[in-house]
Order: C-alpha cells, then structure tokens, then sequence
C-alpha cells in the first residue's frame, strides 16, 4: 500500500463516519429531506461548491485544458459562477418560501400539477444520474491511476464509500460531508498549485512557453487549438459562451444547486451563500484551469488527459501535499455523488412514489432509503461497464437541465400568464429537443454545428411550448395567487440589521470582480502578448 493509497482510504474512513454520526440525528422526513431547514452560510456554501466541483472540474474541465481548451474552459468556469447571484435572487429564494422538499414538488405546488411534478422528477432523474455516473466514474479513475486497482473493483469502492452513509443519513448527513470535503479539496487546490508553478519554470516563463507551442498551438489562446474541438476560433469562442451560459443557467436552477437553499435557515443565508459559492467557484476553478495548462509544459506526453492532476500531485509535490490534493479531488467526487444520490432517491420517493408521503415516519424513511439504495445499484451497473468519459458526461446532464427547466423555471416565479399547460410542454419539449439531438450526435459520432448545438434546440423548443400551451390552456386563479404569495416577503425575514450586511456583502463581490479582472490582465494578458 502506498502513501497516497493509505491517504484516500483513510478520507473515506472519515467521511462514512461523519455521514454515519449525522445520520443518527435525523428524526423524521424534514430532517431526511431539507436538514430541518436550519442550515446556516457555512453549510449551504460548503454544499453548493462541493456539489458543483466534482471530479468533473479536477479531472474532466482540467483534462480539457491539457488537451488544448484553456480559454474555452476558462470563459465557461467565469461565466457559470455568476449563476449562484442570479440563481439565488430570482429563483432560489422564492422555492424556499413554498416549504417543499424537493423542487419538482415546487412545480407540482406551483401549478397544482402531479403530472408536471412527476415529469419534472423523470427530468431530475435523468440528469442527474447522469452526473452521478460522472462523479463516481471520477472517482474510480482516481483509486485506479494511485493504487493500480482494476477499474471496475475502484468503481464498486467508490460507490460504496459515498452510497452507505447518503443511503443512511440523508441531506444532513451530505451538508456536513460536504463541507468538511469542500475545505479539504479547497486546500488541496490552493497549496498545491504553487508546486506546479514551480515545476513549470515559474507564471510568466510558462506562460510564454505555452503562448508559443508547436505541440498544442493555441493550447492559451482566445482561439484555443483549432485542431481539438472547432477548426476555428469563433465557432471555439461561441461554444464557450454558449456553455457558460448554459452552466449560468444550471447554477441557477438545477435541482443539485437550489435544493441546497431549501435547506437554508433564511433568505439571508441564501443570498450570502450565492456570493461566497461564486467567489469559492471562481477561485478554485482558475487555479486548477492555469494548472492543467501549466502541467502540459511540464509533461506534454500524457495519455489519459483526464489524469493531469493525479500526475501532478504525484510527480510534482512534496509527498504530504500530493495526498492533500488527491485527497481533495477525491472529496470532490464523493461529496458530488453524496449529493446526486441523495437528490435521487429523494426525487423519486417523494415526487414520483407519492403514496408514503403521508406515512409514519419510520415508514417513510424506510421507503426513502430503499429507493435512494435502488437508485445507486442502477447507476453502478451503468459505471461498470461504461468507460470512463466525465467530462461529456457531465456536460450531457448540465444541457438536459438547462434546456427542460431553465426557462420553465424562472418563468414560473416571475409570470402569471404561464399556466400548467404551458409549463408542461414547455418542460417536456425543453427536455426532448435537447436529448434526442445528444442521442443522435453521440450513436452516429458526429459534432453538430455550433448553431444545431442541442442546447439552442432544447431552449427553443421550451418556448414554444410555454407560449402555445398557456394560450391553449390559461393560467388558472389560483396559480395567479401562490405567484403572488411567493411574492410577499415573510414578516419573519425582515431584519434591517441583517438586511444591511447582506446589501453590503454584494460591495465584496463588486471588488472580488474587478480584482479578478486585474489577475487576468496582469498574470495573463500582459505575458502572454510579450511572448507572442
């Protein structure tokens, strides 16, 4: 057993006995589904970067990078953190004030709908195993480069490290979980970035090392390599925006991120996680995307792209340091699973299975963590005999969420003209205009044009079908007013004192913006144009 290998089995150890310990403390389906809501700023934010930061961006965005995308990647990871501000004032807020425990039991409420409620929890369903697949595909790569594991043992290790305690312990368990591997695979990021940096010849001299490749032209321009994704840089830069703004989209809406706010104490914690979660998102996700780039100038000759961060810890760290942040990537992974499982099988109990709702306690969570059980065994059978592809993957499951709930979603909180109808083509049309071209690009191995981009289909799609249905079918009365309720701020939520200090903490995130802005003028623009 080697240093790193001992390193990760003791992380799992740890974060099955937190989960375990949390779990003893869930009393009754409130606990098992939203933590009671009573979670305070630390918990949320902890929960909202670590579910977001999977072994998607450790391995997938930063494979991406080394393989010569660094400024596509870089303009998505910008770009999707302003989602947490958005998401949080115009969608996530509003939720928390409809007491569900589940958002497509906000949907079903919102529009007295089983029919939207159980289509939006198929929808859930489908994008999100399709991130836990991703995560525990993360996962598994991870044990099986350190330890030498066969891929398919490191995958059924994975699923059990995260499947025993989420099964048990439900949402308290993975917001203590969560946080405890957000700030262990924060460290990892941030102390193990300077050794890569070293090993590179330091900032500028990698940089303008990078800027002039011949083996990755282009691995840091705003053009990125033409011979990766687009054989030009506009078609490079439209994807990028287009997907930052697809992933805007999933911050703000999709059921892994919001649920998190329904787990809130009150609407000020949510408004301060959303700023912290953006300021967390942006820094850890600039750091691993100028890592990746930099571990190509050190190590150009990598098979497997998606390893560049495992080789890094490995080869270019002090001992100690390498176990941190492999321990990290592995606590992304885990917490992000951790999440999605328990999204899942809470989805499919309480939005889909609705005939234990109403049961006695124990009965119900019984009834939940079988499902939640269930759900996992599914989805280690899909991780056993798929190979690994955590980037695509995870992009898949990001686009469905998008397409089907984005614009349905904030619709449905600022619109008193949507009515059931309307909203149930427009999630159902949402959902098939964006899988059925995913479906059709990935079996015929083709990449669509830019402007046939399944997400664009999706979005187009769910319009239509918001604006036809809710002119077949009006918006009924009583839909009109629980818009109106949601509305009306809750007398217990106003608080001058607290009020002035949420107002202030979005002062913060103005001077985080431009500082940010200045780092990429300065440790990007400048050196990068003196070397071309």
């Amino acid at each position: 057993m080697n240093t790193y290998m001992f390193g990760v089995i003791i992380a799992i150890i740890i974060f099955i006995v937190v989960g375990i310990f949390a779990g003893r403390k869930v009393k009754n389906t409130d606990d098992y589904y939203v933590a009671g809501r009573k979670a305070p700023t630390i918990l949320i934010v902890g929960s909202l970067i670590a579910s977001f930061l999977s072994t998607g961006a450790f391995l997938g965005d930063t494979g991406e990078v080394y393989s010569g995308f660094f400024m596509g990647i870089v303009i998505v990871g910008v770009l999707q953190a302003s989602g947490y501000v958005y998401g949080a004032g115009l969608f996530g807020k509003f939720i928390r004030r409809s007491k569900v425990n589940t958002i497509p039991e906000f949907f079903g409420k919102r529009f007295n709908s089983s029919r939207l409620r159980k289509l939006a929890s198929f929808t859930l369903i489908i994008a999100v195993i399709a991130y836990l697949l991703s995560a525990i595909q993360g996962v598994s790569t991870l044990m099986s480069t350190i330890t030498g594991l066969d891929y398919k043992w490191a995958v059924i290790i994975a699923w059990l490290s995260f499947t025993i305690f989420t099964v048990y312990s439900g949402s308290k368990g993975v917001l203590i979980t969560d946080t405890i591997m957000f700030l262990v695979f924060l460290s990892g990021a941030l102390i193990g970035v300077p050794f890569i940096v070293s090993h590179a010849g330091g900032w500028n001299t990698a940089i303008s090392s990078l800027a002039v490749s011949t083996t990755n032209p282009g691995i840091i321009s705003w053009t990125n390599n033409l011979s990766y994704l687009y054989p030009t840089g506009m078609q490079n830069l439209i994807w990028a925006v287009v997907y930052g703004i697809v992933w805007a989209i999933v911050v703000m809406i999709s059921p892994w991120q919001t649920s998190r706010y329904l787990m809130a104490k009150d609407e000020h914690t949510i408004m301060r996680s959303s700023v912290w979660a953006s300021i967390g998102v942006v820094t850890v996700t600039t750091a691993l995307y100028f890592s990746a780039a930099f571990i190509y100038k050190i190590n150009p000759g990598l098979t497997d792209s998606s390893t560049a961060m495992i080789w890094a810890a490995m080869n270019c760290m002090p001992t100690i340091i390498g176990v941190v942040l492999l321990t990290g990537i592995l606590a992304a992974g885990i917490s992000s699973a951790s999440t999605f499982l328990s999204l899942i099988g809470s989805s499919l109990t309480n939005d889909i299975i609705t005939k234990y709702n109403n049961a006695p306690v124990k009965k119900a969570l019984k009834v939940s963590r079988i499902g939640m059980l269930a759900v996992s065994l599914v989805v280690l059978l899909l991780a056993f005999f798929n190979p690994p592809q955590i980037f695509w993957i995870m992009y898949f499951g990001g686009t469905v969420i998008a397409s089907s709930w984005g614009v349905v979603a904030i619709v449905s909180i600022w619109s008193k003209k949507l009515s059931e109808t309307g909203a149930f083509y427009g999630m159902l049309l949402g959902f098939l205009g964006c899988v059925i071209p995913k479906a059709y690009s990935a079996i015929n191995g083709i990449t669509l044009p830019i402007y046939l981009d399944p997400f664009f289909i999706g979005i187009i799609l769910s319009i239509i079908g918001m604006i036809i249905g809710s002119i077949v079918k009006k918006a009924r009365p009583e839909d009109v007013k629980f818009v109106e309720n949601i509305h009306i701020r809750p007398s217990s939520e106003i608080d001058v004192v607290k009020d002035k200090k949420t107002h202030n903490l979005m002062y913060v995130y103005a001077i985080f913006s431009i500082l940010l802005g200045l780092f990429f003028v300065f440790a990007y623009a400048i050196p990068y144009f003196k070397a071309i």
